[in-house]
């Protein structure tokens, strides 16, 4: 009896050990549950075991996740030595931020070591908010997801987050995966409770089973939180301490935190078997990886509570059900972290009615932005008359327009534009197939229907690399340049266009006959209507963007200025100038792309009424 109750007392002792720490217990609002039924059907695979250590697998680009695998590569027990860690910054509020840390070095894309030196903090935090990361537009999402990656020193000055944390939740939210994998698999914060959870949900989401668990999540084997307590639990049972897994979970039990999806995925996983865990009432990034090492789908009733990364990896995967993946998609579609590539493939994918189809002109307008795209496309391409093809491809243009997703309903619906031929009868469309295929990289096919719009034949000429377009389109800009010494020019409804091609023409250094450039010089120069940011902005903008310490500070605040003006109605001096300013960065890359985006998203103001003969 005696040797009985010590047995007892020194179970007790362990078990209070572990959950002394432990003060986080779940909310009383309990989301959506997952049952049994909202998994696809998925066949055994004991026959599949494999016997290769699971691989840090791409989760952006691959259409289906990994096959289950078995324990991951380099883990790191806890007690293992390893090499001191490298001299920390410290800012004046004293939170270590540590050593600089991206993907991208200047060689590879980066914008250089000192892109933040000589920015304040509490700015560049606030512009990175702001910062059109998530959004639809490619050249602003690409060009911010380098600022974003670039290795350099933080910004100086106090804050109350970690700069690489801002930068991990900055990425996740976009839908970068891979890349915030990546960054938080390099990045060392110490004793930063928030760094470290948003590292490891990094890592999981991203499938990093190499890092999962090794040293970058050392707060597992201290805390008493849930997530690192369930961490704790799986890094134990897959390293074989099978006795600290299991008093990790008998802990979580009698915390009354017990997770039976977890338990059957943990199991999935160390069995190499791949059996649906059934309601996962609080799902984390930890059921997220565990899902992907079990080789199973992440189900769409599950992404729909847990932000653009869950939904990313539950669109991509075709064991999915075709609705899923759409639901998943229309969730995230806003953010431009679904490539076209992808969107066609689930809008092809849907079984659509015949009357829902037939009814998309009526309905598209209602309808979220995805649903109305996939409706008009799919109606379009059944249609066997141009002329009716030709409208409904129009309208899915126009709703894209005024939701300001133009580029990506561009991208979605040139396929289809391309099977249409320039006609007297549908010459109204003209202008608007000639945008969407600029906007969708397809200048030679965009030719054919601005062959009479001579702003846009232009527009095509200097994205072609065809010698014959490119010549046209000098033609194009020597009339532009002579009509602005015509004092009748200025009742020209595209007065306005013509100078933004002359003018980004020159700031660019595209090729242009002597009597353009002459005239792009004048109408840079020149005060045009349009959005703008205010002119305190302006000023500072110019002063910064010779400033190679505050690079990123300066880029942030023209992508600010265009995502929030839009290319679409910004003023022509100020696209130019942003565009000058760029390039003059060493960014002509990037200031090409926002410039062809802006040329070709361009609409120009109404003129303003003209006096007529009885008023002059």
């Amino acid at each position: 009896m005696t040797a009985s109750r010590s047995k007892w007392l020194v179970c007790a002792v362990a078990i209070a050990a572990l959950a002394a720490p432990a003060a986080a217990q779940w909310s009383s609002d309990k989301p959506p549950v997952l049952g049994p039924d909202d998994y696809p059907p998925v066949a055994d695979q004991d026959s599949q075991a494999a016997a290769a250590p699971a691989g840090t697998g791409s989760t952006t680009t691959s259409q289906s996740l990994p096959p289950p695998s078995g324990a991951p590569a380099n883990i790191v027990p806890a007690d293992a030595a390893s090499p001191p860690p490298p001299a920390v910054e410290v800012d004046s509020l004293g939170k270590p931020e540590g050593p600089p840390v991206g993907t991208l070095e200047t060689a590879s894309g980066g914008l250089g070591a000192r892109l933040w030196s000589g920015s304040d903090r509490g700015r560049v935090e606030d512009l990175l908010n702001r910062a059109p990361l998530a959004v639809a537009d490619p050249a602003m999402r690409d060009l911010t997801r380098r600022i974003v990656l670039t290795r350099a020193d933080a910004p100086p000055g106090s804050a109350p987050h970690a700069f690489t944390t801002v930068r991990l939740e900055k990425l996740l939210d976009a839908g970068f995966i891979d890349e915030a994998g990546a960054l938080a698999s390099m990045a060392q914060v110490e004793h930063d409770p928030e760094f470290a959870r948003v590292q490891a949900d990094a890592l999981l989401i991203a499938d990093r089973s190499a890092d999962v668990c090794g040293s970058d999540t050392a707060t597992r084997d201290s805390s008493g939180e849930v997530f690192w307590m369930q961490l704790r639990a799986y890094c134990s049972a897959l390293a074989g301490d099978t006795a600290t897994a299991q008093l990790t979970r008998d802990v979580l039990a009698a915390q009354g935190n017990d997770d039976p999806a977890y338990d059957a995925l943990i199991d999935d996983v160390l069995n190499h078997r791949a059996v649906p865990p059934g309601a996962i009432a609080h799902p984390t990034a930890i059921h997220l990886y565990l899902l992907q090492q079990a080789g199973l789908p992440v189900p769409e009733v599950l992404s729909g509570q847990m932000g653009t990364a869950a939904n990313l990896l539950t669109l991509r995967d075709a064991r999915n059900p075709a609705r899923a993946r759409f639901e998943a998609a229309e969730r995230v579609v806003m953010t431009g972290a679904v490539s076209p590539s992808d969107l066609k493939v689930i809008a092809d994918a849907q079984d659509l009615p015949l009357s829902k189809v037939a009814s998309a002109s009526v309905d598209a307008p209602s309808l979220p932005f995805f649903m109305g795209q996939v409706l008009l496309r799919r109606a379009a391409t059944i249609e066997p008359r141009p002329d009716e093809r030709a409208r409904l491809i129009d309208q899915a243009l126009a709703l894209a327009d005024g939701q300001g997703m133009l580029p990506l309903a561009a991208a979605l619906q040139a396929d289809v534009i391309a099977t249409i031929k320039p006609s007297p009868t549908n010459g109204e469309f003209a202008r608007s197939f000639a945008r969407a295929l600029l906007l969708a990289g397809r200048p030679e096919t965009a030719a054919r229907w601005a062959a009479k719009d001579p702003v846009l034949d232009a527009v095509a000429g200097l994205m072609s690399s065809d010698p014959a377009r490119a010549a046209a389109a000098q033609q194009d800009m020597s009339a532009f340049a002579a009509g602005f010494t015509d004092p009748h020019y200025t009742v020209d409804p595209d007065r306005q266009y013509k100078a933004l091609v002359l003018g980004i023409a020159d700031v660019l250094g595209l090729p242009m006959p002597p009597d353009a450039k002459a005239e792009a010089t004048a109408v840079e120069s020149q005060i045009w209507d349009g959005k703008r940011p205010g002119p305190g902005t302006m000023r500072t903008i110019e002063e910064l963007a010779s400033q190679p310490d505050r690079r990123g500070e300066v880029l942030l605040m023209m992508l600010d200025a265009m995502h929030q003006q839009g290319l679409r109605d910004m003023a022509p001096d100020v696209t130019i100038d942003f565009v000058r300013l760029i390039a003059s960065m060493g960014e002509a890359r990037a200031a090409r792309g926002l410039a062809f985006e802006a040329l070709a998203q361009y609409v120009p103001p109404p003129l303003p009424p003209q006096p007529t003969a009885s008023t002059q």
